[in-house]
């Protein structure tokens, strides 16, 4: 087993994140999150809390802030530049989807500097499969819900006629 392999590809990424709904990025979410609280060395072990505050209104914002600050800390550390916190919550809250893109590539980035370029792609476990899957039957129940509902609405249209 690789202890660097901690790092997630954009391909990747994207690519778990709609096959499960958007469930995957808690999932990296947390992993990455365990990661940060055992790096920072202030002993904390609450990633379990962030992910769950993540979906919270409100709350995910200061979760947020934490993330990235710590990821700056971390960064600071290793030598690298440091990341504009407000301007990262503030994207992660209007721009999404743009802003994990850019993150992502922070967090890899990060893990490379620590591990003097030994960090290497993150291994596929079952939890992560599991939610994968997860959030595939998701996305089936969806389209199938879909598919009911346009049928309701036709049958019912075509009967008051």
């Amino acid at each position: 087993m690789n202890l660097y392999a901690v790092k997630y590809s954009l391909g990747r990424a994207w690519m778990y994140s709609l096959l499960s709904f958007g469930l995957w990025t808690g999932y990296w979410f947390y992993v990455t999150r365990k990661l940060f609280d055992g790096e920072t060395g202030r002993g904390r072990d609450d990633a379990i809390l962030h992910t769950l505050g993540v979906y919270v209104p409100v709350l995910n914002v200061f979760i947020l802030y934490w993330l990235y600050r710590d990821l700056s800390e971390l960064r600071r550390r290793v030598g690298l530049s440091e990341l504009p916190v407000a301007g990262y919550v503030v994207g992660g809250v209007f721009l999404q989807p743009v802003l994990y893109s850019i993150a992502l590539g922070k967090v890899n980035e990060f893990w490379d500097a620590r591990t003097q370029g030994l960090a290497t792609e993150a291994p596929t476990p079952g939890a992560e499969k599991a939610v994968i899957a997860v959030g595939a039957a998701f996305w089936l129940l969806f389209v199938l819900f879909a598919i009911l509902l346009t049928l309701l609405v036709a049958f019912s249209s075509s009967t008051s006629s």
